[in-house]
């Protein structure tokens, strides 16, 4: 869920959003100013992907994801992937302990027969629907351990940036303005005809709507130049 911060309620539902591709940070700033958008604290998402080794949950177009959310920070640059891995790990499962995290599980759409009527609908074309669940946990240590006796493991980390925007001329949508190692994004989540309100006042056409994951943007990029696809940190 794009508003969820920690200390909010579980949440149970079908998550109908758009990603919009964002060229110019400035320019796009100035169009959610435009819109009456307020936005939130910038803060600084770093997330881990759990799995099977046979990708069980990813072949049944499923996500189990941990996710900590802080302030930004200046962090050293890191040189490999695995003094990557190793900083993440860090912030997600701190070696005392006590790290609230968000769990999310994220599945195909509930209702699958309701002629696209409903809100989870996967007959919604031009939007993505996804079932979610997300709650939070008080000791991130705890629950990745209780994955990995359960048979799972770490299998992808990713980190953005990002900032939640509401704006009273838009009330019944979440804008959430993504930075992210691979480009940066706009993300709305409401109901269809909210979205596409949404879409227009920032000045996106229908055809600019991108309905791919994180992870499915990222191992694109990595197609495109030809390298192979590790985590998608900073």
């Amino acid at each position: 869920m794009s508003g969820y911060t920690l200390g909010m309620p579980q949440a149970s539902g079908n998550e109908i959003e758009i990603k919009l591709p964002v060229a110019n940070l400035a320019a796009t700033r100035r169009r959610l100013r435009a819109a009456a958008a307020r936005p939130g604290p910038r803060l600084h998402e770093i997330n881990v992907l759990f799995d099977t080794p046979e990708e069980s949950l990813r072949r049944r177009e499923m996500l189990l994801r941990v996710r900590v959310e802080r302030r930004p920070g200046r962090g050293v640059a890191a040189r490999a992937a695995l003094e990557r891995r190793a900083r993440a790990d860090a912030v997600l499962f701190p070696p005392r302990g006590g790290q609230r995290a968000i769990v999310t599980l994220k599945a195909p759409p509930e209702d699958p027969g309701d002629g696209g009527k409903g809100a989870g609908a996967p007959a919604l074309n031009g939007y993505k629907v996804r079932r979610e669940v997300e709650f939070e946990v008080s000791d991130s240590r705890h629950f990745r351990e209780l994955m990995q006796a359960l048979g799972y493991r770490l299998a992808f980390y990713y980190e953005k940036i990002r900032t939640v925007y509401r704006s009273r001329r838009l009330p019944d949508v979440v804008i959430t303005l993504d930075e992210t190692p691979v480009g940066n994004f706009l993300e709305i989540e409401g109901h269809p005809a909210a979205i596409d309100r949404a879409r227009t006042a920032l000045g996106y056409r229908p055809e600019e709507a991108i309905l791919l994951s994180y992870g499915a943007i990222y191992a694109a990029h990595c197609a495109a130049g030809g390298r192979e696809a590790g985590d998608m940190l900073f």
